[in-house]
């Protein structure tokens, strides 16, 4: 008895097959690297104290590496570390001395919100001159 088998290519989802795109992958939480003093067990804590930095990172169109750090958490010289690289602009660094973890990674994201702004609103600023009619134009 012979069996005869028929052989179908195997169908490969349609995302498989399409080309990568020049998208960049949406900044997330899960992004930032934890440097120390801090369990990976705290990132729910570091979803919801960051969350503004967080979204407005997501935004940015350009490859985005972040770092948090505690030093020396439990003392009295607690300090808390936000460091940002965004491609084509200069590192950015928000810290805080504040006791309570929360409330100290709550400063160092509003901070860091208020520099990624003004970072934006500077380089705006500067390829709005290049736009701008000037006298001898």
């Amino acid at each position: 008895m012979s069996q005869t088998m028929t052989h179908e290519p195997t169908q490969t989802p349609a995302a498989e097959t399409l080309a990568p795109t020049t998208e960049t992958k949406r900044f997330t939480v899960a992004d930032i690297a934890i440097a120390g003093g801090l369990p990976e067990s705290d990132r729910r804590l570091l979803d919801s104290t960051l969350r503004q930095v967080v979204n407005r990172l997501a935004r940015i169109d350009a490859p985005i590496e972040a770092e948090i750090s505690i030093k020396d958490r439990g003392s009295s010289d607690i300090k808390t570390t936000l460091e940002v690289w965004i491609h084509g602009l200069p590192r950015l660094v928000a810290t805080s001395s504040l006791q309570d973890v929360r409330a100290a990674l709550n400063d160092v994201s509003a901070k860091m919100v208020a520099q990624i702004t003004e970072s934006a609103e500077r380089r705006e600023s500067m390829n709005n001159r290049q736009h701008r009619d000037t006298i001898r134009s």
